[in-house]
This record gives C-alpha cells, structure tokens and sequence, in this order.
C-alpha cells in the first residue's frame, strides 16, 4: 500500500511539474540514472526553484544545495531579476533550513516577489502577458 500511496505522488508530482511553465535541470549519479531534478520558471523580476529527490538516499547527496546555489547564480546573471523564490517548504525544518542559509521564510510572498509580467523562458522567449 505504501509503495503504491509513493509511486501515486511521484506520478503526480511528475505531471504537475511537466505541465508547468519552466526548465528542467537533472542531476544524475555517476551511472546515469536520476537522482533529483530541479525546475525553475522565470516570470516578471522572479525566478521560482522547485526540487525534487527520486529516492531517500539521493535526499542526502547535497543535490539541494546545488540547485539552489545555480539557481540564485543565474538570477543574479539575468537583468530585470530581483528574487529568487524556493517555493513553499512544506516542514518547518525545511524552512528552517532555508533560514539557515539566508533565504527568509515568507508567508506573504507576493508582497516580496514581483511576478508580474510574462514568463521568460532560458532562451529569451516571453510568454503572453496575462
């Protein structure tokens, strides 16, 4: 039962992510195979990460902090950008983490990020304003 309750949330999580604006970053283990991957979406001055482990044991392989440490580099590269937003931490030791780092926990994020204006996708295209 647990093994299907897992394998029904990865799926889920898995189409959210493919249905949604952005770019997809893997990250692979010295096989080949996926162990995380990571989408970040650009709209108006704001660059959202989101990330997500395959296993418990690739939890523990700092993929995170990478994600997150390329994440604020290219938000920092890209004119017209002002914020970086890790999305919602789901635990409080997630967003103590987070705090632990630099990155504030917000419950108003909208009065911090502007994300106002179209996406922005990696090779400069704007999406419509809406």
């Amino acid at each position: 039962n647990d093994f299907f309750s897992a394998l029904g949330e990865a799926i889920g999580r898995y189409q959210n992510c493919a249905s949604q604006a952005g770019e997809i970053r893997e990250y692979r283990d010295e096989g080949g195979k996926v162990i995380a991957f990571a989408q970040e979406a650009r709209k108006g001055r704001v660059v959202r990460g989101q990330w997500f482990y395959a296993t418990d044991d690739a939890s523990k392989r700092y993929v995170w902090f990478h994600s997150v440490q390329e994440c604020v580099r290219r938000a920092i590269e890209t004119e017209g950008v002002d914020m970086v937003d890790l999305g919602p931490s789901g635990t409080d030791a997630f967003s103590e983490l987070k705090e632990k780092y630099g990155f504030a926990s917000v419950a108003d994020w909208h009065t911090v990020a502007d994300y106002r204006g179209p996406f922005v996708y990696e090779n400069g295209q704007k999406g419509e304003r809406w």
